[in-house]
């Protein structure tokens, strides 16, 4: 028998040193479904912003506890908090993909025998991203796109960098985008 064996609990080296202390804590959870608020509100914020100065209408939203979609114009940013899953890091994961094409439908009223409609081609990804999380505290929560050794962003400048990627990808459809023909 060993009389001085003190039990230690071996590090995840995947995710980093002592990484997973604070982010398996119950307090890392609340701390991060306010972090991802924070990051959707800032998105919300920016693509308004965006639309305002595009002269388009505001994009539709549908937002919900751990996922976040925006509409603008003809792309859309979807975003998803994954908390669990065999290989979700500690503190979870953050998917962003960018869409060229309609994800939000606008959910207007369609007849049920209104005769043929306009289908919408299917959307087709053209951004994505993952980022992890590093936070030793609450006040130190970083998003780390390409694992915890790149740079580290706060949530709103997360949020600024992802929307920038938006408007990229709107821009670009605008100007692929062919022109109305007038009905005569």
């Amino acid at each position: 028998m060993i009389d001085h064996a003190a039990p230690v609990a071996p590090s995840d080296s995947r995710f980093g040193p002592d990484r997973t202390n604070f982010l398996t804590s119950h307090r890392a959870q609340s701390v991060g479904a306010r972090e991802f608020g924070k990051f959707t509100d800032s998105v919300v914020a920016l693509t308004r912003r965006a639309a305002t100065q595009a002269g388009c209408e505001a994009p539709t939203l549908r937002m919900s506890p751990d996922r976040c979609i925006v509409q603008l114009g003809p792309v859309a940013l979807t975003v998803t908090h994954i908390r669990a899953g065999n290989d979700v890091p500690p503190g979870g994961q953050l998917l962003a993909i960018i869409w060229n094409g309609i994800i939000a439908p606008r959910g207007d009223h369609v007849p049920e025998r209104s005769g043929a409609r306009r289908v919408p081609p299917p959307p087709v990804s053209v951004w994505e991203e993952s980022v992890v999380v590093s936070a030793a505290a609450e006040t130190s929560w970083h998003w780390h796109p390409n694992g915890i050794d790149s740079t580290g962003y706060t949530s709103p400048e997360l949020a600024e960098r992802i929307v920038a990627q938006l408007q990229i990808a709107f821009d670009a459809a605008l100007r692929d985008m062919p022109p109305e023909v007038p009905l005569s």
